[in-house]
């Protein structure tokens, strides 16, 4: 790995990862017996990204003939940035700007502190990324990704902090 994906990386709290995992259980089973994989810190190059390393926390990927080695060049369908004081900044900026740059159709933003989901679709154009919604406990009933609609995805198994 190159100095620069360590320095993009930091340490998640028990919260952020609970979030990771929660969300990888619920839809894993999902993509049993299918071309796609849902994958956590997964390691990407992209060559419009000069190959940097990059690791999302959560990502979908429908296309395995990109894998390069341990890592992946194809483009996620689906990313997940859960968010942390440490690296808000990077997801709601730089990241956003690379994945809609590269094409991947649905990106969220999960603020576990807050207990609410920022879901963004790209436009027609593919140019910018447009916020669909906000799900929280107003509207947990409507969480599914928009991409897989047959996903459904239980709003309080994510923010479940019990056992952390």
């Amino acid at each position: 790995m190159s100095e620069l994906a360590i320095k993009d990386m930091s340490y998640e709290s028990p919260e952020h990862g609970a979030v990771m995992d929660h969300i990888v259980a619920e839809v894993s089973p999902f993509f049993k017996n299918t071309k796609c994989k849902i994958m956590r810190e997964q390691w990407y190059r992209w060559e419009e990204e000069n190959w940097k390393d990059r690791f999302p926390d959560i990502s979908i990927l429908c296309d395995d003939k990109k894998r390069k080695g341990l890592g992946y060049c194809g483009i996620p369908r689906f990313i997940v940035e859960v968010l942390s004081d440490s690296t808000e900044n990077i997801d709601r900026n730089e990241k956003m700007d690379l994945y809609c740059k590269i094409g991947v159709e649905e990106y969220w933003l999960i603020d576990w502190r807050k207990r609410e989901i920022e879901r963004y679709l790209l436009d027609d154009y593919g140019n910018k990324y447009l916020l669909h919604d906000k799900i929280n406990e107003r509207n947990k009933e409507d969480l599914n990704i928009l991409s897989f609609p047959n996903i459904k995805i239980d709003f309080d198994y994510i923010f479940d902090f019990s056992n952390y």
